[in-house]
This record gives C-alpha cells, structure tokens and sequence, in this order.
C-alpha cells in the first residue's frame, strides 16, 4: 500500500474551519442573545467559502476545479457504481462527491449572502420575510447537503477501506492496487 499526499494544508484547514464555523452558526440561530456569534460565524463561513473558490481556481494537484469537474452524468454513474458495490476508487473527489461539493459551494453562498442581506435589514432589497424564507432553507439545504458529504465519506471509507475522515486530517490518502501499479510505472520511467 502506497499512502500519496492528497489534500494540501490550506484545503485541510479550510474544511475543518468551515465545520466549525458552520457548527457555531447553526447551534446560535434560534438565540436572539447569541445572534452576534451567529452572524460573525456566518462572516467567517462566508470567508471560507470564498477563499475556496479562489484556491480551487488557482491552487495545483487536487485543490484545483478541474481535477474533479463537475459532471452529473458521471455523478449518477459513480452513485449507481457505490449502490452496486463496483464503484473504482479514487484518489482526490469521486464524481459524486464532486457534485456535492459544488452543490455545498453554491447552497453555502447563498446561506451566506442571504443571512447577510437579513442582519443588514436588506440592505437593496426590501423583501425581509423573502430573505429570511431564503436564508432558512438554504441553510436547511445546506445542512442536508453536508449530511449527504459526510454519508458519502463513511460509505467510500468502508467501500475501499480507506479512512477518508483521517486522510482530511493527514492530508495522505491510500493508493489502490490498480494505482499502485499506474505509480509505480510512472516513477520507473521518470
């Protein structure tokens, strides 16, 4: 077994702070006394997010975009593959989990933004219970989506007996047979 470093400092960072910031702003929601913590968790949320996109347009390796484009016709595909048990393994996102994470970019924005434009009365936009109803359940989605991320994570570590949760940690992954072989050849020939 070969472990190859996957996910860089800043991806790892970054998706641990998001849990922690996306934690912070759903347990202080529902409180008008921690509504300050809520909407700095939210800022931070925001940041994160925003600092992703960036990384993932400009970063190397498996941080950037088009190492897991998005494509929802091999999304199904691969869901199909897991449901099935066949599912090939992958070293950075699968094609399932590359729509989830884009889905989680875009639904997390839009949490963001929204909850934005609700703390500041609207600012442009005067339809404050329109706001709220956006804000609400993009967050709700937001949260689903993030259960599905993580469902995903413990289907593919049992599948491939690959701890994936620890490798987020680590930032190496397990290198299958089949790569195994694909990486050895590459570095006798180099």
């Amino acid at each position: 077994m070969i472990l190859k470093y996957v996910w860089d400092p800043f991806v790892r960072i970054f998706h641990w702070s998001l849990v922690v910031a996306i934690s912070v702003a759903f347990y202080t929601h529902a409180s008008e006394w921690e509504k300050l913590i809520h909407v700095r968790a939210g800022y931070v949320a925001g940041a994160l997010l925003i600092a992703r996109i960036v990384w993932g347009l400009l970063a190397t390796g498996y941080a950037n975009f088009d190492s897991f484009p998005l494509n929802p016709i091999h999304a199904v595909k691969h869901l199909y593959r897991v449901l099935q048990g066949q599912a090939r393994h992958y070293i950075g996102h699968n094609p399932t989990g590359s729509l989830v994470i884009y889905a989680m970019l875009a639904i997390g924005l839009t949490a963001v933004g929204s909850g934005w434009l609700v703390y500041n009365e609207g600012w442009l936009i005067d339809q404050p219970e329109l706001l709220q109803k956006i804000h609400h359940y993009s967050t709700w989605g937001w949260l689903i989506l993030v259960a599905i991320h993580v469902s995903g994570v413990l289907v593919e570590s049992i599948l491939h007996r690959d701890n994936l949760i620890w490798a987020m940690i680590t930032g190496c992954k397990r290198v299958c047979k089949i790569e195994d072989r694909k990486l050895k050849q590459n570095i006798k020939q180099n």
